[in-house]
């Protein structure tokens, strides 16, 4: 298996597409090991998998692997809900394609406290609101360690897209919690987020900057506003390793 081989098969269904871009544009701004190492030493391990994922083996369907002027991880694992590809570049854009779990599991089924039976769905049918404020939310601390190691120094431009997306639902995806009254659905087939930011907004606050990017998400799903208090809520316990 190629890369080009795992974003063709990332692309068959709902899929997140992250970027990081230096907001002045430098070449080699940093070493080709350095594309590696600053990968690996800020990569975040909150909820017993790393994001982005730094591949442990070469095989197959995975590889950790230098290029030009770049190093990339990428994953296609059959029996595994995570398919990725990441790149770093010495210019430091970082570029992340990453399969919205929800469309990779076998039975994808939601377990309320508040139905008798559980809520099945296909692929391209569900987004989960807990699950997509843990990845958005890591998305943004990583780039914080990112940032606190060195980089984009004079600013970055962050770019979030989720693909896929036309008719498909937003769900409440824990145990304990009421699901929404009415359908939650989006008509738009891609749902963008972008924005440039200086380094001190995000180390300062990487979860309030996060926290526009959820609340700009959910509100395309029809939930406006959101609960802004609730999203707060996850964020602090996912980034204190309690989800």
């Amino acid at each position: 298996m190629k890369y080009q081989d795992v974003l063709t098969t990332i692309k068959t269904k709902g899929y997140w597409r992250i970027s990081f871009e230096p907001l002045v544009y430098n070449e080699q701004k940093i070493s080709l090991s350095q594309c590696k190492e600053l990968v690996m030493k800020n990569s975040v391990q909150l909820r017993g998998w790393d994001y982005p994922h730094i591949p442990q083996r070469q095989g197959d369907d995975t590889a950790l692997e230098p290029g030009n002027n770049y190093w990339q991880g990428w994953l296609d694992w059959q029996d595994n809900k995570n398919k990725e590809f990441w790149r770093m570049y010495q210019s430091t854009q970082f570029i992340h394609y990453l399969g919205l779990r929800e469309d990779w599991l076998d039975d994808y089924a939601i377990k309320s406290l508040w139905a008798q039976e559980d809520q099945r769905f296909n692929p391209g049918d569900a987004l989960g609101v807990v699950g997509t404020t843990c990845q958005i939310t890591e998305i943004f601390e990583f780039l914080s360690r990112l940032i606190a190691d060195g980089l984009y120094d004079e600013g970055v431009k962050v770019s979030i897209s989720l693909n896929n997306t036309q008719n498909r639902m937003l769900i409440v995806d824990r145990f304990q919690r009421v699901g929404f009254s009415a359908p939650r659905k989006t008509s738009s087939e891609i749902i963008d987020f972008s924005k440039s930011y200086s380094k001190e907004e995000i180390v300062s606050d990487s979860s309030g900057k996060s926290l526009d990017a959820i609340v700009h998400i959910f509100e395309r799903f029809g939930w406006s506003p959101p609960n802004i208090e609730v999203i707060k809520s996850d964020q602090k316990t996912f980034l204190e390793g309690r989800i």
